[in-house]
């Protein structure tokens, strides 16, 4: 931009519309547009046209500025990059009052979640548009390389290893999505930091605290279901519905095109999902059992009895899949439906069932394998599947992602070995 002589003493007039000093007005304007509606409504809200109506200028004016939409996009990723940073800033000078020891660093963890969910919630909402619409990619790599340091430096600063950042990182990947619910305040909370608090005792060396039963509360209270509770003609459309999201997005989402995708007449619909909102948890747990489904398809023989019951072989069995090239299809629609969910109220209680859905699949072979009470097993399995499906995503701003997924995972294996005794010695 051409220099400008320092402004006089005196008022001076408006500047013409076509000087540099306008010019950089209507970009920011529009990035300021478009950052907003990526926030509230999405990345698919965010049309050119859209975009400048907000900004209250021609919709031309996004090619003029920024040669296209995508760039203009892109630059309100990369703003959001630079504006965490500063925000980071904030949250260190907060936790550094915290002890220096395990404990610290768990509340530290969970001041930072929190603080991200609320007073941040623009800016963590921005973040995960941009690591639906790229994953591993761009500015989302920058991103989530700059909370990968943030949570390394985190760990140097309460005395824990570096790998103990990377733990602290993928538990906040997780959570950076899943706390921007506002389906039940006070119970999410308390589930949060009953699992916070395990993690720490887990993986970071904090002293055990009792369970509070958070956790196993907000799962029955966010209704999710064991495999086979659902009907199998209500799963097979809520399936289809899944697949109409993954197609056409949540505005997508009718009855009419449901049934057309399942093979059944509306009314068949309407008869187990009355209304959208029906439908939309419905689609929810057809991406449930989706994932499932793919795992098992997946997998290779059945193990023996033997090899099921032995926690190593166990850990093998997990380690292909946690620690593979791609992230797997059904979590990532699962975090874009969760993520379009957040954002009607209406559907608060379908996106509580994504969120509380992790660790059901697990936590069947974990009580095979481990020596752990009825009590236990819900928050053991809940807080490791969390880990898991995080790791992906903590490591994909990493320069060597596949070294960083084998390490994260190798820790959290040792976790779970070290503190857990098998069930058949």
């Amino acid at each position: 931009m051409a220099a400008r002589p320092p402004p006089a003493a005196t008022s001076a007039p408006p500047a013409p519309a076509n000087t540099p000093l306008a010019k950089d007005n209507t970009r920011q304007r529009l990035i300021a547009a478009a950052a907003s509606l990526v926030a509230s409504d999405g990345i698919a809200a965010a049309s050119a046209r859209a975009i400048a109506a907000k900004a209250e200028i021609a919709a031309s004016a996004v090619n003029y500025n920024f040669g296209s939409l995508e760039r203009l996009l892109l630059t309100v990723f990369e703003q959001g990059v630079e504006e965490t940073r500063a925000w980071q800033e904030e949250r260190a000078r907060e936790i550094a009052a915290l002890p220096r020891s395990p404990d610290g660093a768990a509340l530290a963890l969970l001041h930072v979640i929190q603080a991200w969910a609320g007073g941040g919630r623009r800016l963590a909402l921005t973040y995960q548009e941009a690591a639906a619409a790229a994953p591993g990619e761009g500015p989302a790599a920058a991103w989530t390389r700059l909370w990968r340091d943030f949570w390394l430096e985190t760990a140097a600063r309460f005395g824990l290893p570096a790998i103990d950042g990377r733990m602290l990182h993928a538990f906040f990947e997780y959570e950076a999505l899943y706390s921007l619910s506002a389906w039940s305040p006070a119970l999410e909370t308390a589930a949060l930091i009953e699992m916070v608090e395990h993690f720490a005792a887990t993986w970071l060396g904090a002293p055990d605290r009792p369970a509070r039963s958070a956790t196993p509360l907000a799962e029955r209270t966010a209704g999710t279901r064991p495999y086979g509770s659902v009907p199998p003609a209500a799963m097979r459309i809520a399936k289809a519905a899944a697949g109409v999201v993954e197609d056409k997005g949540l505005a997508g989402l009718t009855h009419r095109a449901v049934a057309a995708r399942a093979g059944v007449t509306t009314g068949s619909v309407t008869h187990h999902f009355r209304s959208i909102e029906d439908l939309v948890a419905g689609a929810i747990r057809g991406q449930v059992q989706a994932m499932t489904d793919e795992a098992a398809a997946q997998a290779d023989a059945p193990p023996s009895i033997e090899a099921i019951l032995a926690p190593e072989a166990w850990i093998a069995t997990l380690r292909p899949h946690v620690t593979s090239e791609l992230p797997s299809p059904p979590v990532i629609r699962r975090r874009r439906l969760f993520l379009a969910s957040i954002r009607r109220q209406e559907l608060a209680a379908a996106g509580a069932v994504i969120r509380f859905s992790y660790g059901g699949t697990l936590r069947d072979s974990m009580g095979r394998v481990f020596a752990l009470s009825a009590d236990d097993l819900p928050l053991h399995a809940s807080v490791l599947a969390r880990l898991l499906s995080a790791i992906w995503f903590a490591c994909a701003g990493d320069e060597d992602p596949a070294a960083g997924r084998a390490a994260l995972f190798e820790r959290i294996a040792a976790g779970v070995l070290g503190r857990l005794s098998p069930r058949c010695a």
